[in-house]
């Protein structure tokens, strides 16, 4: 006997409407989140690759380039350390697939990433920067660093993730690629549900520290909550133990001056064992502690992070200097 004799008729018809319902709740609450967070920069194409791209501070003199971490999009570092970085030349930018920038069809490393910031740099003039990176910005600011050694002059990581086995995906990164599931979780449950989830990210992010006043909103972090975007994170983060593990034993020879800077009180990852472990193996890296903060450090201590930006920037000058002064070894 066919399935459809055993449903009855009336079901049929309200699981469809149902279904209707919900797919057109979740597209308006798509088309909301865009309408709060407009794309506020500007879009460059990069090897046929829409970024969103923010620039800030003197048009000319040594950059800055800020990388922020995984869920996220260049309004959150922004926000955090704009105002502190007004005399720096700043590029900020929407890591590939994140935000308004798009990211390339295929298998997606921090290579990849690595390789297309660099075609960036490239395009906009910059110069060899000083990159900084945020949580998993700060593996793909090391991957640019040791990928692309002459574009990268010094480093500046928070609360970097660096070294692999950091733990399993959460479970709903990893059902998002489900059959089934995969496309109910990311198309409905997300738009709908998932700004009380990034609520209480947040707590965790910066705890011990408080949320910052309209921390979600003012950060753009909905953004995330859209399908391409939420599968675009959560393959990023399934695969994060994998690419740290590619990347990790290189770290050696990376020789760009690099400051780390760990928050005593993270509760997003073991601080001790990426950054501070990572620091020890990096010939030229300096670990900075900071008491009483949380992952998202950069909101509360922006001065500190202004701070290693000058301090890795002159440790690179006097080591160009000292080179050019003494010429190529014999």
């Amino acid at each position: 006997m066919p399935l459809t004799d055993l449903i009855p008729a009336g079901l049929v018809v309200g699981l469809a409407a149902l279904i209707a319902i919900t797919w057109t709740l979740a597209r308006r609450a798509i088309t909301r989140i865009e309408t709060r967070f407009p794309p506020k920069a500007e879009f460059i194409t990069v090897d046929g690759v829409r970024l969103h791209v923010r620039q800030t501070g003197p048009k000319t003199g040594p950059a800055v380039l800020v990388l922020h971490g995984a869920a996220s999009n260049l309004e959150e570092p922004h926000l955090a350390l704009a105002d502190t970085f007004t005399g720096e030349r700043v590029i900020w930018l929407d890591r590939p697939g994140l935000g308004w920038s798009d990211r390339p069809d295929g298998l997606w490393s921090p290579q990849r990433e690595a390789a297309l910031i660099a075609r960036l740099l490239e395009t906009i003039e910059t110069g060899p920067v000083t990159v900084i990176g945020h949580s998993w910005g700060g593996a793909i600011a090391l991957r640019l660093a040791m990928d692309h050694p002459d574009q990268v002059e010094s480093v500046v990581l928070i609360a970097p993730a660096l070294s692999a086995w950091i733990g399993d995906a959460a479970w709903f990164n990893t059902a998002s690629f489900w059959p089934v599931l995969g496309p109910l979780i990311t198309h409905f449950i997300v738009p709908l549900m998932g700004e009380g989830q990034a609520r209480s990210g947040a707590v965790s992010a910066f705890h011990p520290e408080p949320v910052p006043d309209n921390y979600l909103e003012n950060s753009a972090l909905p953004l995330l909550l859209r399908p391409s975007t939420w599968r675009a994170n959560a393959r990023d983060m399934m695969e994060v133990n994998h690419h740290l593990e590619t990347q990790e034993d290189r770290y050696e020879d990376t020789h760009q001056p690099t400051a780390i800077i760990n928050a005593r009180a993270d509760t997003v990852l073991w601080a001790h064992r990426h950054g501070g472990m990572v620091s020890q193996r990096m010939p030229r890296a300096s670990l900075h502690w900071v008491s009483g903060a949380g992952h998202n450090l950069h909101h509360h201590h922006p001065a500190i992070i202004l701070e290693a930006v000058h301090k890795v920037r002159e440790q690179a000058r006097n080591t160009a200097g000292n080179t050019a002064m003494t010429g190529p070894a014999a």
